[in-house]
């Protein structure tokens, strides 16, 4: 079962990308848990969830934010900003 935020300050932290964010333009990344995934141009991604569905060949208009808890992310084209999981 995933961890979840117990404290204020954590979702705080969280909520703000305090604990950062990694640009990706193509190829996966998996080096931490995200939280976030923030399209800064449209953008095809795959995301594996540790909770819930996970995404397999999803477009995201420019501007859009989704939320999760994410172990991967692929970029097949665009790009976009994954907010780090606070640790």
């Amino acid at each position: 079962m995933a961890e979840k935020l117990q404290r204020e300050a954590e979702f705080r932290l969280q909520s703000f990308g305090q604990a950062g964010f990694d640009y990706v333009t193509t190829g996966t990344i998996n080096s931490h848990v995200y939280i976030a995934v923030t399209a800064l141009e449209d953008a095809q991604i795959d995301a594996t969830a540790s909770e819930g569905d996970s995404l397999t060949n999803v477009t995201i208009p420019k501007g859009l934010t989704i939320y999760g808890r994410f172990t991967s992310i692929t970029v097949d084209s665009g790009k976009v900003l994954v907010y780090r999981e606070v640790s």
